[in-house]
């Protein structure tokens, strides 16, 4: 197929690098050259003009809980509104062209795209991608999650649809219109791509027809933060929101440029490092601006969820919650959960991936009745079956069984790790998970809750709620829920190439155990994640949160257990004071999505 490859500076409405002037953003389109006008798919991606490596410098997470008073927040204090608009003036153009044509670059010049353009090109689909703010060969700065971020990447789709202006360069001087283009559009792609597509989405742009957030990010809270605690994606403890902002901002590749913006760049790392707070872990204004999922009423294009079950980067409640919102909306929507981490999933065989999506453009960017939108809802491929994808409309699935645990008097937990196999040198992490789930120890409670008479699936989201007393001024409360019994496991590892032809292996020896979902909780903020509440050592103070959800068969025969803990090694800060927490057993209720 014949192409065309452009390059235009979109103007967008925000001004974050100070100039007077709308900030503008490289975008590159790569479109089959017809004479019909075509849809497009727009990736807006913050990685894609390479990155920082050097930069990406984690926090320390061997660091205690800083304990507060009592907090006197209120709901205002916590809620962000929209900023003023910025008033800039605007250039008038000397000449107005069609196209902006522009020598492709190589594929290893761009970072985190998949194959699939290619594939969608060849369907009729034009490729729209932009790093966005502060990236290489843009204005501004990289204000990660942030409105400038998501208005920006919205003047794409404005742009689209002949509501915003275009240039062939910086000058401003030429202005280049979208003709080729239906003003039908389409946002994909994975993980901070993925979010971009959830935040351009909960502003109601018109033209955006769907999108197709592939472990997408719906609320940055629940990525870097849980229940007041600094909580970001497993295997990546002391990483925060400024770390990913710094590490994106690929202007700093360009030595000129970045020596004409580092002033302002480290203004505003300096003021992303105060909003985010990680000394309090609470949510606050600076994350309620980052929380899209409480705007999925704004939500007007059509969306489908792509989700991995074994993702502990972006957990499954961020495609899910935004599944449910939709759902109890009435909004149109689709979600495919897989057994995989953080991956793409077009080549996985068996799947019905690559196929819905192509149905699912084709009707909501073509108009063609593919019969999609009267088909299944949920697509859930079966951990005990990687080739029996389930099929439901409602989520979730199940219904609920309570499980409350005989009293066994009070028990105590010390939370102490020098007194666990855990290096904090060699972060040994899987001999601490052993250590954890199958031995008797000081630092857990474990209890089994039931063992299955058959397959029993356990699809949603588990609710824990417990009285403990606690003989310091705060604690990390932890728990997770196991399904124990030896038997070889489906792995979330692959067997072949993501990019080409793969399924999950299964493990070559069995393993004894495996982790449905954990939870996790700062005891300071046992009301709510904002406000902090002093504790009083000789006080019982009941404690509720939930699981992270998931959609897991447990085999007949298997038991599945609660596990109560203090910090996590594998999620949380690692304190080194020594906290007793005393357990009330007979207080202790574990709601579980299974019928």
């Amino acid at each position: 197929m014949e192409t065309v490859f452009e390059r235009v500076f979109v103007e967008t409405p925000v001004d974050t690098d100070q100039d007077g002037q709308y900030d503008l953003i490289a975008v590159y389109i790569k479109r089959p050259k017809l004479d019909e006008k075509v849809p497009a798919v727009f990736v807006a991606n913050p990685y894609m003009l390479h990155c920082n490596e050097d930069w990406y410098d984690l926090y320390d997470v061997n660091t205690d809980i800083q304990a507060y008073p009592t907090q006197d927040i209120f709901q205002e204090e916590i809620t962000f509104h929209p900023k003023k608009p910025v008033v800039c003036p605007k250039k008038a153009v000397k000449e107005t062209v069609l196209s902006s044509p522009y020598p492709e670059p190589d594929s290893s010049e761009y970072e985190c795209i998949s194959d699939l353009y290619a594939h969608l090109l060849e369907r009729g689909y034009a490729g729209v991608f932009s790093g966005g703010l502060g990236t290489k060969g843009s204005d501004g700065l990289t204000i990660t999650g942030s409105e400038e971020e998501v208005l920006a990447f919205k003047s794409v789709i404005d742009w689209l649809n002949g509501r915003a202006r275009a240039f062939t360069d910086k000058s401003r001087t030429v202005q280049v219109l979208a003709e080729w283009c239906t003003g039908l559009v389409a946002m994909s792609a994975r993980s901070y791509l993925g979010t971009m597509c959830i935040g351009v989405a909960a502003t109601g742009v018109e033209g955006l027809k769907t999108i197709l957030p592939e472990a997408g990010i719906s609320n940055w809270y629940e990525y870097y933060r849980h229940n007041g605690l600094t909580l970001p994606a497993m295997d990546w403890q002391g990483d925060d929101l400024d770390i990913l902002a710094k590490y994106c901002f690929s202007r700093a590749l360009d030595p000129e440029d970045f020596a004409s913006i580092q002033p302002l760049f480290e203004a505003s790392q300096k003021a992303l490092q105060e909003g985010e707070d990680r000394r309090s872990g609470n949510y606050n204004r600076f994350w309620d601006e980052r929380n899209y999922l409480q705007h999925a009423d704004r939500i007007q294009a059509s969306v489908f969820i792509l989700q991995g079950l074994n993702d502990w980067n972006v957990k499954p409640d961020q495609g899910i919650r935004l599944f449910e919102k939709l759902q109890e909306l009435g909004k149109e929507r689709m979600m495919l959960l897989h057994q995989g981490q953080h991956i793409y999933t077009y080549h996985l065989e068996g799947s019905p991936t690559l196929a819905l999506i192509d149905r699912w453009l084709d009707y909501y960017l073509k108009g063609i009745d593919t019969g999609i939108q009267n088909e299944a809802k949920i697509y859930v491929e079966n951990n005990l079956d990687q080739t029996q994808w389930m099929q439901e409309n409602v989520w979730p699935p199940k219904g609920n069984k309570t499980y409350r645990i005989p009293d066994q008097g009070i028990k105590s937990i010390i939370d102490d790790l020098s007194q666990t196999v855990y290096d904090r040198k060699e972060k040994n992490t899987q001999a601490w998970l052993d250590e954890l789930v199958q031995t008797k120890n000081a630092h857990s409670l474990s209890f089994d809750l039931e063992t299955m008479e058959k397959d029993t699936r356990f699809a949603g989201r588990a609710k824990l709620s417990f009285k403990a007393k606690i003989h310091q001024p705060t604690a990390i409360l932890s728990a997770m829920l196991v399904e124990k019994g030896k038997q070889v496991r489906l792995t979330s590892q692959l067997d072949g190439d993501e990019n080409t032809s793969f399924v999950f292996q299964m493990e070559s020896e069995p393993s004894d155990y495996f982790v449905i979902t954990r939870g996790w909780m700062n005891a300071q903020n046992r009301l709510n994640n904002y406000a902090k509440v002093a504790i009083d050592p000789n006080a019982w103070n009941t404690y509720a949160f939930e699981f992270v959800t998931n959609d897991y068969t447990i085999p007949a025969g298997h038991t599945l257990s609660l596990i109560l803990y203090g910090m996590d090694v594998d999620q949380t800060q690692l304190p080194t004071t020594v906290t007793e927490i005393e357990i009330d057993t007979a207080s202790i209720v574990c709601d579980c999505p299974i019928d």
